[in-house]
């Protein structure tokens, strides 16, 4: 089976004069599927932990139409009322999301996913 995959990357985005669009997701109910790589070393990034995810429709819908229209700009990504990370958008997200970030942040973020 082939995997379109947006790899969304924890970076420093510089606030300028352009907003960032939001984008928050319920692991209970925009997550049909999740699957954790907590360490890797042989990985690019041995010191992140990788968050895969499948979206439900109406989230994969929501996700689709929020990037689009930020192509090209900052997008604010929140779990459960977390904020994982901010990003610039390449391109438009799908079903499929690898979302990759800093361990801290995993270890506040992963009791809210077993809930």
């Amino acid at each position: 089976m082939q995997w379109k995959v947006a790899i969304l990357l924890l970076v420093t985005v510089c606030a300028g004069t352009s907003h960032a669009a939001d984008l928050d997701f319920s692991s209970a109910a925009d997550f049909t599927r999740m699957e954790i790589l907590l360490k890797d070393d042989q990985g690019a990034h041995p010191d992140l932990v990788q968050l895969s995810v499948t979206l439900a429709p109406e989230a994969a819908a929501r996700a689709k139409t929020t990037s689009r229209e930020a192509l090209g700009q900052p997008l604010n990504l929140s779990i459960n009322g977390q904020h994982v990370s901010t990003t610039t958008v390449h391109s438009e997200l799908g079903e499929l999301l690898r979302i990759v970030m800093p361990r801290h942040v995993a270890k506040s973020l992963l009791p809210t996913l077993i809930e």
